[in-house]
């Protein structure tokens, strides 16, 4: 009985200490919807006895706090506004470079009528000289010819005169004398050595033109045939062992294509390219087909951006729209500390070198070859060299090989 009294005390006490200590906090805020229990900072400690028992059910703790779906939405916000700041970017970009590029077009096209009024001025003043010079060698000649024409007449009248008072002469020998100068100055006259047909006509056709062909053709003209833009495939582009592939294809089939301009950069940047970025374009021109592989390259960037343009005898068509591929790499670098005596280590290198580990005492040499047996020397016969360049070393270089998959592929 006595210790039925005890334990009734102490249930008692345990009770009652239970219930100060609840009168003490402020506030106990248990939600189905929170996992979390809320006391004021009165409370300095959370006793529950045997008699008060706090079931959490697994439906609380199951449930979701909105906070990780708000955490959702800012990031996608956030991805969005970059989204939208850097196709902003690209309009005012592309906006400034049609004003620039416009500009140009209108120059070179003002160059271009400059020159063709140039040659047209240049054409009219050449014939206008032709027409000018053939007027005054006719005129010299046609004047040449009345000249000597009037002379002649002039000469003939006079001869005629002569001839009509010596028909009045009634001496017969000096009629006899009279006729014999006439006809010696008939056979002598000017009159009968001219020629009777002008050296030139007045007719100037063979100096007319016609331009109605020039006139079609300048009618005619037209911008030039611009290629359109080409179409990267992207299914048919492969990254893989420091070579990339870029596949491409033309929306319509274009005969007159003569090459294409493929351009590329490194940026650390996901999606489309930026219009400012750390890299330029690098330009690979005078491509005949297709497609086309970029090989001995470094992947020490996480991509690269692509885009090509086809070109005709004439001008360049615009660039494609530009892709994004991803050019994972696994990079490394050699470690000097733990490689072997005779072997000389750079950042990328390494060189056999057979007098590296001499300068050292043996007893030291052979405690650190001893320890270093799992590292044995490599054999100069497995390495194919030239004597006369490399004298008496091997030299071994590592490359960064891409990521597939699993997998990785070293080279040494």
């Amino acid at each position: 009985m006595a210790t039925r009294r005890v334990r009734t005390a102490m249930a008692t006490r345990r009770v009652r200490t239970a219930r100060a200590l609840s009168s003490t906090c402020t506030a106990l805020v248990l939600s189905s919807t929170c996992t979390a229990l809320v006391l004021s900072s009165t409370c300095t400690a959370l006793v529950l006895s045997s008699v008060c028992t706090v079931v959490i059910t697994s439906s609380c703790l199951s449930c979701h706090h909105p906070g990780d779906a708000l955490q959702r939405i800012i990031t996608t916000l956030a991805n969005k506004n970059e989204e939208l700041n850097h196709f902003i970017e690209v309009l005012n970009h592309t906006l400034g470079r049609v004003q620039v590029n416009s500009t140009q077009v209108v120059s070179d096209l003002e160059e271009e009528f400059d020159t063709l009024y140039a040659i047209l001025e240049e054409m009219k003043e050449s014939m206008t000289s032709t027409i000018k010079q053939e007027t005054v060698r006719k005129s010299h000649e046609l004047q040449n010819q009345l000249t000597q024409s009037t002379s002649a007449l002039e000469s003939a009248e006079e001869l005629l005169e002569f001839a009509n008072n010596a028909l009045h002469i009634t001496d017969d020998a000096e009629f006899t004398k009279a006729a014999k100068q006439i006809k010696d100055r008939v056979t002598m006259a000017p009159a009968f050595r001219l020629t009777m047909k002008p050296k030139a006509t007045d007719n100037m056709t063979h100096l007319m033109v016609d331009f109605s062909q020039e006139r079609q053709m300048l009618q005619g003209l037209k911008f030039l045939p611009v290629p359109r833009a080409p179409e990267i495939v992207l299914g048919d582009c492969l990254v893989m062992d420091n070579e990339v592939t870029v596949s491409w294809r033309m929306p319509m089939e274009d005969s007159k294509i003569d090459h294409y301009i493929l351009e590329y950069r490194k940026t650390s940047h996901e999606g489309l390219p930026r219009v400012k970025d750390e890299q330029c374009w690098e330009v690979l021109d005078d491509i005949k087909t297709t497609e086309h592989t970029l090989q001995g390259l470094r992947f020490d960037s996480k991509f690269m951006n692509f885009r090509v343009r086809a070109c005709n005898k004439a001008a360049a068509g615009d660039y494609s729209d530009p892709v994004t591929l991803e050019t994972r790499a696994f990079n490394f670098s050699f470690d000097s500390t733990s490689s072997h005596l005779n072997l000389k280590v750079e950042d990328r290198g390494v060189e056999w070198d057979p007098q590296g580990g001499k300068g050292l005492d043996s007893k030291v040499k052979g405690k650190e070859n001893k320890g270093r047996s799992g590292t044995p020397s490599p054999k100069r016969t497995s390495v194919s060299r030239s004597p006369a360049t490399r004298g008496a070393r091997d030299r071994f270089t590592g490359e960064s090989y891409t990521v597939l998959g699993t997998k990785i592929a070293l080279e040494m």
